[in-house]
């Protein structure tokens, strides 16, 4: 009795600890970013900051554009989301649902780009911008690295359990692809596209070589860019640093908060059927 609770007790304490692990850093930001200056590195380390000094972020945010930074951040997460789900979503359709020729073939090649690290491909992929005349534009900023490999497989997994009668019966009244897709295959797979959603806002919400490369004028500018030169100023303030730090990560926790079902929902369902 006394092996079988422990047996279920260790998985806990295992999830305790990690979980503390987690949080200890993300404390300490929040702490460091509402602490006096003279207080940032104390030891043993202050927990609790001296006060809440709010001139930190006041001080932080108006020292270089950081709204511009934050609308530009939300717009290319937001619309590089929606053209995965658009065109991962129709990608996966057709990988799921039709028997074509080189079918399979095609899905092991498109896995097969997970392989391959931006960095590989980044100079290339600059160079076609350029001559596109792409830089410094929202266009360059969100298109080139929009679709991703991921979202094509997450969606095809999933596909592959919605029902071929139900696809053929909605032809048979007369739908074409073109309704069938928003009708009834988008409804049915609001998981996969939420966690594919979240995957790539998340992803490009983070992504910092490709704006660095693209990217030299602060109106297109995103977030972790203007964080990367505030920090790299001469004087280093760490306390509004962290202030900074809060105010990049705050968006990103509201919304695992406000989709945290949807996103473990999507995650468990992904993978479970071969086709």
């Amino acid at each position: 009795m006394i092996k079988r609770a422990l047996a279920q007790l260790v998985p806990y304490v295992f999830l305790g600890i990690s979980t503390i692990i987690t949080l200890v850093p993300v404390i300490w930001m929040v702490s460091t970013s509402l602490k006096s200056s003279a207080r940032v590195f104390t030891f043993p380390v202050e927990w609790l900051p001296d006060g809440l000094h709010l001139e930190n972020y006041i001080e932080a945010l108006n020292a270089r554009p950081f709204f511009l930074y934050l609308f530009n951040s939300i717009l290319a997460s937001t619309i590089s989301a929606l053209i995965t789900v658009t065109l991962g979503s129709a990608a996966g359709y057709g990988l799921a649902q039709f028997r074509f020729p080189g079918r399979d073939l095609l899905f092991t090649l498109i896995l097969s780009t997970l392989m391959i690290p931006f960095e590989v491909i980044a100079v290339p992929l600059y160079l076609q911008v350029y001559r596109w005349g792409w830089i410094d534009s929202y266009a360059g900023l969100i298109l080139p690295t929009s679709l991703s490999a991921i979202g094509i497989f997450i969606m095809r997994q999933y596909l592959l359990g919605i029902p071929r009668d139900l696809i053929e019966s909605a032809r048979i009244d007369g739908a074409n692809e073109l309704q069938i897709l928003p009708q009834i295959i988008w409804p049915l797979s609001m998981p996969a596209i939420t966690a594919v959603a979240i995957f790539t806002f998340v992803s490009t919400w983070n992504s910092y070589l490709w704006p660095l490369l693209v990217i030299n004028n602060d109106l297109y500018r995103t977030l972790p860019l203007g964080m990367a030169l505030y920090e790299n100023q001469l004087t280093v303030t760490y306390n509004r640093v962290m202030a900074v730090a809060v105010f990049g990560a705050l968006p990103l926790i509201l919304l695992f908060v406000i989709l945290q079902r949807n996103f473990i929902k999507g995650i468990a369902l992904t993978g479970l059927k071969e086709g």
